[in-house]
């Protein structure tokens, strides 16, 4: 049964399993960092995300574009302010950190530092070095917001269009070129990478519509502290598997566990107390997730000169942890938060003035 969209029900569950896949990201780097441990199924918590994004896009903004209450340019907007100043933050560490590489190894110059921080500062891949295949190397996880924001963009086009029988007629075939492309390139991973850049369009669409038509039909929420626990376990072991060839095993994980987890995610609510940590987590998320690449590159360079043993190398990954979760939040509190009421602000001025001359 479709439901009636409401405010007062916020997803903390599903806000609970964003901040624990972002945790899990972090994880996932700093293991690979200290032990040269790969586990294939991490990066698929990026698709998880894509799933999340359409759902609470479909809960946030649907009903007023298919309603023609928001232009695509109030949309563009309100995304760009979302999205854009921590990403703008964790880029520009990166590139400060990469002038400062050029100054100290010159291997690099400060003219391809110039040219690919201005790509990235525009969201575009850089193909300016050749020794790197990464597409974004001054913050690698900015890769994922390119194709966020592509699958945004294409969202706000179709909305007025989207009736449930569209949507599903996308998200098959969607379905249809993830498959395709998980044939072709042996898995889906894609997006990050010069020589894998193109596959990250087709890799956004399908988890990103699921999202929104899981949207569709969710189920009425229900007090189940219980199975959000399981969710956020299941999650969690899913994706830090033990390390074996992922191959075409990545796409079960996206058509079928993904979805799964988020129909029972949004189905459930916690108590007071368990609500307001997820929704920390939920919020934490995203400068997580954003800023942790240029904070973990300091490390790896640090490890290049330092070698530690077990021990110390724990201890140097909690450490890691620590200042990247106290970075995190710093930036949401400090600047990210503020700067978004002020641009709020901003874009309701015009609008009051508008209506004070009608």
């Amino acid at each position: 049964m479709l439901l009636p969209t409401t405010k007062k029900h916020q997803f903390a569950v599903l806000d609970g399993l964003r901040g624990f896949g972002a945790l899990s990201v972090l994880g996932f780097h700093l293991v690979q960092q200290h032990v040269l441990g790969k586990f294939p199924f991490a990066g698929l918590a990026v698709d998880f995300f894509y799933m999340l994004s359409g759902f609470v896009i479909a809960f946030a903004y649907e009903p007023k574009l298919r309603a023609g209450t928001m232009t695509l340019k109030a949309f563009a907007w309100i995304r760009f302010v979302r999205l854009y100043p921590l990403l703008f933050v964790g880029t520009s560490m990166g590139i400060l950190l990469g002038f400062l590489a050029a100054h100290i190894k010159h291997d690099v110059t400060y003219q391809q530092i110039a040219l690919s921080g201005f790509l990235g500062l525009l969201l575009l891949p850089s193909y300016v070095f050749s020794q790197w295949g990464t597409a974004f190397p001054f913050n690698m996880a900015q890769w994922s917001l390119t194709f966020e924001i592509f699958a945004n963009a294409v969202f706000a086009v179709l909305a007025p269009k989207l009736t449930t029988r569209v949507l599903i007629g996308v998200v098959g075939f969607t379905a249809l070129l993830l498959i395709a492309m998980a044939l072709a390139h042996g898995d889906i991973y894609g997006g990050y990478d010069k020589d894998n850049f193109v596959y990250g369009f087709g890799r956004v669409l399908f988890p990103f519509f699921a999202g929104v038509l899981i949207f569709r039909f969710r189920r009425r929420p229900r007090h189940a502290p219980l199975l959000a626990t399981s969710l956020i376990v299941v999650l969690i072991a899913f994706i830090m598997l033990p390390p074996w060839h992922a191959g075409l095993f990545t796409l079960p994980y996206v058509i079928l566990l993904f979805p799964a987890i988020i129909v029972l995610g949004a189905a459930s609510e916690v108590g007071a107390k368990a609500s307001s940590f997820f929704r920390l987590l939920g919020t934490l998320s995203y400068p997580l997730y954003i800023l942790q690449s240029p904070i973990l590159r300091i490390g790896e360079e640090v490890l290049k000169r330092k070698h530690f043993g077990l021990g110390g190398s724990i201890a140097f990954a909690l450490v890691e942890a620590v200042i990247v979760l106290a970075v995190s939040y710093g930036a949401l509190t400090l600047y990210d938060l503020p700067l978004r009421r002020f641009m709020r602000r901003r874009m309701a001025r015009p609008r009051q003035a508008i209506a004070g001359n009608a």
